[in-house]
């Protein structure tokens, strides 16, 4: 398996994860459930998902990249979460923005040859990314952290975990 499979893996199976934790929220407010204070809560971690393959299509293929500078304050980098969902766009939205970021975020990567993935980022780049290939890798470790968290919220309204139901064929 090539780096470049091995990046697309991480970055689907992370989404998959994500994906169905994010499917058994079923009520409106639960997506504002937060199991502590100061924790993130669903519809902030899916927005800022969103918005964080965004901001890599920006270092790595601009013009792939919407304008979402008026969802910063609600889902960006030290952004912090509210408790009130009418302030945010709708679950359905953020659940479209998510696939519709990753897909281009995918195919940013597809249209990268291995050679690609060695080159230096952009200037601006944080320093933990020195080459392209290290964003993708950022962004496939990046989404379990808070898919982790979802977790929490996913057991909190009474779901058994994910790892703990049989395999589906």
């Amino acid at each position: 398996m090539t780096l470049k499979e091995r990046l697309r893996f991480g970055l689907e199976h992370a989404r998959r994860m994500t994906d169905k934790l994010l499917d058994e929220i079923q009520e409106p407010n639960d997506w504002l459930l937060r199991p502590a204070q100061n924790t993130n809560h669903a519809m902030w971690i899916a927005g800022h998902l969103a918005f964080t393959d965004n901001r890599f299509a920006t270092m790595l293929d601009s013009p792939s990249a919407i304008d979402l500078n008026h969802l910063k304050d609600l889902f960006g980098k030290f952004s912090q979460p509210l408790d009130e969902l009418s302030v945010y766009p709708s679950i359905e939205e953020v659940r479209e923005l998510m696939r519709d970021r990753r897909q281009n975020f995918l195919r940013i990567l597809d249209n990268c040859s291995e050679e690609d993935l060695e080159q230096p980022t952009p200037e601006g780049a944080p320093p933990f990314m020195p080459n392209l290939g290290l964003v993708f890798q950022m962004a496939a470790w990046h989404e379990p952290i808070h898919t982790g968290q979802l977790t929490i919220i996913h057991r909190i309204l009474g779901n058994t975990p994910l790892a703990d139901r049989p395999a589906v064929k």
